[in-house]
């Protein structure tokens, strides 16, 4: 982590950028933001509603001028947002080389494999909700991939709905996973599905899954579900929660309590 030397200068009204639920008030946090997210800035940070944030709230004329005849002459997006790393002062010219060889690499990329690099920037950050969109957007695409990539979005989406503790559409994107790849560890990763989720009503899934199971690859997959258990046991978070309500000061276990609700509350808001 670092600091961000920005100028004296507070907006009154920020820009926001709605892929990161994030409100911009310095044009060295726009610059920062962009550098560091080129995957998920891309597309539609580059906008009207720019241009008149940095001409009007950061009083930046020349720059979204530039910005204006760029646009009306047909320049890509990406190249502006080149630009405006080139124009801020928080990076030196290797920096900005770093920068420009990011963005080649995506406008290089097929629409589908930007669509994944987003959704799994999404998933690493939390922000389940975004990353299961992203992720369906990219099934309902027409597009020309083998099984394997499709496989691995299906696989992802999987994750992402157990994330959100839905069961079911875990098991139907795992199920597809498996249908298109046949990775034996996707079969262990349904497997864990069901250990954790499973109830009385899920009976026929647990019937179509020890079908597919060999022998051998379900005592592997025990193992190792009892070994992921174990080690979740001796987790910090559990040894918090249990130093919680072993505390004897009523008051202050309330208040950790709350304290603790808040945050979990806190942490699943952020996952939309």
């Amino acid at each position: 982590m670092g600091l961000i030397l920005c100028e004296n200068l507070r907006t009154k009204n920020p820009f926001h950028i709605e892929v990161l639920s994030l409100n911009i008030y310095s044009f060295e946090e726009l610059c920062y933001i962009i550098y560091e997210n080129p995957i998920l800035v891309t597309e539609g940070i580059v906008s009207d509603e720019l241009v008149d944030f940095i001409e009007n709230e950061l009083s930046l004329g020349t720059l979204a001028e530039s910005i204006k005849r760029k646009r009306s002459n047909g320049v890509d997006d990406t190249d502006i947002l080149v630009y405006i790393i080139d124009s801020c002062d928080l990076y030196n010219n290797a920096e900005s080389i770093l920068f420009r060889n990011a963005v080649a690499k995506i406008k290089k990329m097929s629409v589908w494999e930007v669509g994944k690099q987003r959704a799994d920037y999404m998933f690493y950050i939390g922000r389940y909700g975004v990353a299961k969109k992203y992720y369906l957007e990219i099934l309902d695409m027409e597009k020309k991939a083998d099984n394997n990539f499709v496989g691995s979005i299906y696989h992802n989406l999987g994750v992402t709905y157990a994330n959100l503790f839905l069961y079911e559409e875990a098991y139907d994107a795992f199920k597809k996973s498996y249908e298109l790849t046949s990775d034996e560890v996707i079969l262990m990763e349904i497997y864990f599905l069901k250990r954790i989720f499973d109830s009385e009503g899920k009976k026929k899934k647990s019937a179509e899954i020890n079908d597919v199971f060999k022998e051998d690859l379900m005592e592997e997959a025990k193992k190792a579900f009892d070994i992921a258990v174990s080690g979740i046991k001796d987790g910090d978070r559990l040894k918090y929660i249990d130093h919680i309500f072993n505390m004897e000061d009523k008051e202050e276990k309330k208040k950790m309590i709350t304290e603790y609700i808040k945050r979990l509350k806190s942490d699943y808001r952020n996952m939309k």
